[in-house]
């Protein structure tokens, strides 16, 4: 990391933008600058830190708070004058108590926790992992499904996949979309079972993404 440090431009005012988002899910939190002494003990502490255009004065994000950003990794981009810091978070980034300073779209509406978004696939999966790691909670379906094991999670996977080909057969869209997602669930609760991270999967359709048929199948 220490080679990329010594890489980064700052600017005419010895300072550099920084993103700082969630490395679990892709989140935007935050955005920030820093200067090198900022980025220093980012780097040292393994806590974000950042310089204050209006104090004028480093500061450790959560330092009165307690809702700190730990470093998982940075992010220099091509022209070396940006910076992204891949955080896990303590608590609410922003410092309304949402979990994101973006938490708002252009009409000034706080909507981000109704909001469809592509990380919602990732914030499912994170609740299906706790499931799994508490069979016993009798108020959950989800916990249901790991206590039963593999055999009942697959059956259920083969279940939703024929009542998806059944609505598509049909051609109602809403249907569609309802058999889709219970599908989804529980593929999703299948690789959970299998300690499969959805970042396998993706990093699977990133390598096949744009590839002629016979580059990635067995079937010539």
């Amino acid at each position: 990391m220490k080679s990329i440090i010594n890489k980064i431009k700052f600017n005419e005012n010895g300072l550099v933008p920084v993103i700082a988002q969630d490395e679990k899910n892709g989140e935007v939190l935050m955005f920030a600058f820093a200067n090198k002494e900022s980025v220093d003990l980012t780097v040292s502490t393994g806590y974000a830190h950042f310089w204050s255009r209006t104090r004028k004065k480093l500061w450790k994000k959560g330092e009165t708070s307690g809702n700190v950003l730990l470093i998982k990794n940075i992010l220099i981009d091509c022209d070396e004058d940006c910076l992204v810091y891949l955080v896990t978070p303590n608590g609410p980034a922003c410092h309304t108590g949402e979990a994101t300073c973006f938490h708002r779209d252009i009409n000034n509406q706080l909507e981000l926790a109704t909001r469809i978004n592509s990380n919602i696939p990732n914030k499912v999966y994170e609740v299906i992992r706790a499931r799994k790691k508490d069979p016993d909670n009798q108020s959950s379906y989800t916990s249901s499904l790991f206590r039963e094991g593999l055999k009942k999670i697959l059956e259920k996977v083969d279940e939703e996949s024929k009542e998806f080909i059944e609505a598509s057969e049909d051609g109602d869209k809403e249907k569609i979309i309802y058999e889709c997602t219970d599908l989804l669930f529980h593929m999703m609760v299948a690789i959970a079972e299998q300690d499969i991270d959805p970042s396998d999967i993706y990093r699977e359709l990133y390598k096949r993404f744009g590839k002629k048929k016979k580059d990635y199948t067995l079937d010539e």
